[in-house]
């Protein structure tokens, strides 16, 4: 549904009887010379509102009139008309019931439903509709006020960009490959160019909440600028308590949203903050429902903190089954560009910034996300308005509180993973030499940055992936690394079939990991004797890692034995990997303590008398070559969880299942053959998590 407020001119016929019923000016009072007008407009609005004739294709209020001339809002469900329609239907229903021609309607802009609400209560206060706030009420508007979350309505700039504008906006906030392709694909000619409902919907990934959503403020505008929405509505839905589902207000939000966009904040509530999972379970589910009834006419936009995922997480998980994702990352660029960007963040707020200014502000790095641009334009903005606006507070001493010094989430993931010790020591002093080199540059003295390469060697499912993703998250949120981008990548990833593919495929996956790490699965598959194809791309490699030695960090994995030959393959490949780190197998007490945690993340129970079974399994299992280590324990578990649903099924037919039964496991769901397991293994070198 849509929402416009527009002008309405027309004249009155010449009628001698001036107190005809369908004159739409009565005699005027001499008390009150306005009378007519109001008497006049009560009435229409009467006959018009949300009881019109078109059954409710249609709800419009008059809020202002004099004589020849009123203002009117209106809504238009668009299943079932269109503005064109509104006003011929406003135009007809003048004419028919009352004595004027000529009628003229102008001036039509889209409005929000705040601004609706806005109109609508001044003409009730000015006594020509009654009742406005029932009305409203009746059309489902009401969602705006309520205490489980926030909305805020936003409008689509009018401004209609082609394809290079809308590129060359993208550069002022210097926007990720990803928007860019996504923009490729809205402004394709392959497109039909009219609505036909949303075929993709969007997750942006920023670590700045202004960043995220000048991304989808832009990415709405060339959405509509190709026809690819009906309105011009945003409405961002932010600070979602698990109340929310409570309340009908979300399924009315999104009825009335249907050709516009509803954008997701998906941090959560501040209280909310430090128990996501059990506390959002069933906000999660209700939302999903509305979002799989809706996707095909409301576009939806999910916003994740990255800094502050809060339920982003299990939401997208859940969504993701119903609707096609596209995701957009935050853009990030060298220091030339940040600072351009820097220059034009205070150019918008009506200041001005030199250049000397920017560059003692700026920081001693190579690349800025634009949540640290934001960050480094605040500082400067704040410093500003104390020393040359507000000069009284110059030098006015300020209260400064030491936050504890916690580790992040993925830091503390990783300490609970068991074993990994020269791993955990080896994060441990790379933090460590990176916050000594902020003192020593933020002393004056010369800093300097260390290669972070490194090779990990492990037999499967020893945990080398899912150790590559945590010092991901680690070093993004100690400053180590400036975006936090992971891209995983095998030889089919990089080597071409054709001549001139592989260097240039190469290349592309290093931008792509720009700021972040490129993680090499299987790397001694590049060792090709069949084509060059494979040497190429260690060669190309090799030149990537020395071109991007300050923004990507490369992690090879494989076999023990097989990385030798790799490493053979290229001199200059071993000199520029600082680190090399050995998975060794797992012991049977190590994958006791595994299944521990395994077991305690999904929910189950172990008692006693499994683990020493369990003890048992895995003594035999190490024995056997490639046995799969913390895969191994994974599917012994998933096959545990199989055998207790059926047995679950056999004792309480017909009764009542409690939750203790549900989450109880006992020692025969694991009578499994270790032998057989073992045989079910694959050979593949991707970690396992827990």
């Amino acid at each position: 549904m849509n929402f416009y407020e527009a002008v309405v001119k027309f004249k009155k016929l010449n009628t001698e009887e001036e107190n005809d019923s369908r004159a739409l000016f009565a005699p005027a009072d001499e008390k009150n010379p306005k009378s007519f007008i109001r008497v006049a407009f009560e009435g229409l609005n009467k006959s018009l509102g949300v009881r019109c004739d078109a059954k409710e294709a249609y709800s419009i209020f008059f809020w202002e009139a004099e004589k020849g001339k009123a203002s009117v809002i209106f809504s238009v469900d668009m299943d079932k008309a269109n503005v064109d329609s509104a006003m011929l239907y406003i135009k007809d229903y003048l004419e028919k019931n009352y004595d004027v021609c000529s009628v003229q309607i102008g001036d039509i802009k889209e409005i929000t439903t705040g601004r609706f609400h806005q109109l609508g209560t001044r003409g009730d206060n000015n006594g020509l509709i009654r009742r406005f706030m029932a009305d409203e009420n009746d059309m489902g508007l009401d969602y705006r006020e309520n205490n489980q979350y926030q909305i805020r309505e936003e409008m689509i700039p009018t401004e209609k960009l082609s394809f290079d504008e809308a590129v060359e906006k993208s550069r002022r906030f210097m926007a990720d490959i990803s928007f860019i392709e996504e923009l490729e694909r809205i402004y394709s000619d392959e497109n039909e160019k009219k609505y036909y409902g949303n075929p993709v919907h969007y997750k942006i990934s920023a670590s700045n909440m202004e960043s995220a959503f000048e991304i989808a403020s832009l990415l709405a505008q060339a959405l509509k600028s190709n026809n690819r929405l009906v309105g011009s509505r945003i409405n961002r839905v932010y600070e979602i308590k698990k109340g929310c589902y409570d309340e009908p207000d979300f399924n009315n939000m999104f009825e009335k949203a249907q050709g516009n966009i509803v954008l997701f904040d998906l941090s959560g509530s501040a209280e909310m903050h430090n128990n996501y999972a059990s506390e959002y379970e069933e906000v999660i589910e209700y939302i999903n429902k509305l979002i799989s009834k809706n996707h095909v006419k409301t576009l939806c936009i999910f916003v994740e903190n990255t800094n502050h995922p809060g339920f982003a997480s299990n939401f997208l998980a859940k969504v993701a089954e119903e609707i096609d994702i596209i995701e957009l990352k935050e853009g990030c660029g060298n220091r030339e560009t940040a600072m351009a960007y820097i220059q034009n963040l205070a150019a918008q707020n009506k200041y001005d910034i030199s250049q000397p200014e920017v560059e003692e502000i700026m920081p001693e790095k190579s690349l800025f996300t634009v949540g640290e641009a934001y960050e480094i334009y605040n500082k400067w903005f704040r410093n500003g308005l104390r020393n040359r606006i507000y000069k009284s507070y110059k030098y006015c001493s300020y209260l400064e509180i030491k936050k504890e010094d916690k580790k992040s989430e993925p830091y503390d993931e990783l300490q609970k993973m068991i074993g990994l010790k020269d791993m955990k020591q080896v994060v441990d002093e790379i933090i460590d030499s990176a916050r000594i080199q902020k003192i020593r540059s933020g002393m004056g003295m010369d800093s300097y940055k260390t290669s972070l390469h490194m090779v990990f060697t492990g037999n499967p499912g020893t945990a080398k992936t899912t150790v590559a993703r945590l010092i991901t998250q680690i070093f993004v949120k100690e400053g180590i690394l400036d975006t936090g981008n992971y891209v995983e990548c095998g030889r089919a990833d990089l080597v071409g079939k054709y001549v001139g593919w592989t260097a240039k495929t190469v290349k592309s996956k290093f931008r792509e990991a720009t700021g972040g790490v490129l993680f090499i699965d299987e790397a001694y598959s590049l060792v090709d004797a069949s084509n060059s194809f494979g040497d190429e791309a260690i060669n190309t490699i090799v030149q990537e890692m020395e071109n991007h030695r300050d923004d990507v960090i490369v992690i090879f994995a494989g076999y023990p034995d097989k990385m030798k030959d790799f490493f053979a393959k290229n001199e200059g490949l071993r000199s520029r990997i600082a680190f090399h780190l050995d998975f060794p197998d797992y012991n049977a007490e190590e994958l006791v303590d595994i299944l521990k945690l395994m077991v305690d993340k999904k929910g189950y129970k172990l008692n006693p008398d499994i683990e020493r079974k369990c003890l048992e399994i895995f003594a035999q299992a190490v024995k056997k070559k490639e046995f799969g280590n913390g895969r191994y324990v994974r599917n012994l578990l998933e096959q545990a969880m199989m055998a207790q649903s059926r047995r679950i099924t056999k004792e309480y037919a017909g009764k009542k299942i409690t939750r203790k039964a549900l989450t109880t496991l006992k020692p025969e769901d694991f009578d499994v053959n270790a032998s057989k397991q073992i045989e079910k293994e694959t050979k593949r070198t991707i970690g396992f998590a827990v």
